[in-house]
C-alpha cells in the first residue's frame, strides 16, 4: 500500500502551496485533484467538457469521476502521494483510507471570510500556470507572471457566485471530514492564518515524529 499524505481545507486555506513544498521535500507526488481537472479541460477531453460545466456552477465533481482520474494519475515509481483536494466527500475519504496507507491529515484552519477575500485575489498564468495571489504573492508588474511574461487571468470558479457556492459544498460535505479522519487518529489541525514558513516548520516537526 502506497503512504498518502492528505491537505484539508477550505478553499483558499493554503493547501496547494504546502502540499508542493511537502513534495519537494519528500519527493512525494503531489497530486492536486483541481489542476488534473483542469488539464482535462485545456485537452478537450470528454471528462473535460463534462468537468468544465460542473465547475462552471461552482459544484462538485462526481466521486465516480474523481476516483477515475486519481486512479489514473498516480506514478507507481514514487514513494508517497501527497493528495491536495481529495478527498472532498466523506465516500471519497473511504476509497483513500482503503487503498492508500494514510499517515496524516493535515486541516488548515481557515475563516470563511479570510478564504474568499484569499481566493478572490488568486490570479493564474494563462500561459503556464503559475498560481499568484494579490494578498501575499503579488506579481512583480500587475497583472503580468514573474515566469514566463505570460497575462494573468482570474479562473471563473474564483468569482462570484461561484465561490459562495463551494464555500456551502464545503461546509456540507467536506467538513464533516474533519471528524471522519480525527475518528481515524490521523488529523491534525494547524492555523492557516499564519505565515506559509511557519506552516511549513510545523507540517515537519510533526512528520519528523510521526
Amino acid at each position: 500500500m502506497t503512504d498518502a499524505i492528505v491537505f484539508l481545507g477550505i478553499q483558499g486555506s493554503g493547501k496547494g502551496t504546502q502540499a508542493k513544498l511537502l513534495a519537494e521535500k519528500t519527493g512525494y507526488q503531489h497530486v492536486n485533484i483541481g489542476d488534473l481537472f483542469r488539464e482535462q479541460i485545456a485537452g478537450g477531453s470528454k471528462l473535460g467538457l463534462e468537468v468544465k460545466a460542473i465547475i462552471a456552477r461552482g459544484d462538485l465533481v462526481s466521486d465516480d469521476l474523481v476516483f477515475d482520474l486519481v486512479n489514473g494519475s498516480l506514478s507507481p515509481s514514487c514513494p508517497g502521494i501527497i493528495f491536495d483536494g481529495f478527498p472532498r466527500t466523506p465516500a471519497q475519504a473511504e476509497f483513500l483510507m482503503a487503498n492508500y496507507r494514510v499517515k496524516r491529515v493535515y486541516y488548515l484552519n481557515l475563516s470563511e471570510e479570510d478564504a474568499i477575500s484569499r481566493i478572490e485575489a488568486r490570479r493564474i498564468c494563462s500561459d503556464c500556470g503559475e498560481n499568484f495571489n494579490l494578498i501575499s504573492r503579488i506579481p512583480k508588474q500587475e497583472g503580468v507572471c514573474d515566469i514566463c511574461g505570460g497575462k494573468l487571468k482570474q479562473r471563473a470558479d474564483d468569482s462570484g457566485e461561484a465561490i459562495i457556492q463551494r464555500v456551502k459544498e464545503f461546509y456540507a460535505q467536506t467538513y464533516a471530514l474533519k471528524e471522519f479522519f480525527a475518528n481515524a487518529g490521523v488529523l491534525k489541525t494547524i492555523s492557516a492564518a499564519a505565515g506559509i514558513e511557519a506552516i511549513k516548520q510545523e507540517i515537519m516537526q510533526d512528520l519528523s515524529n510521526l
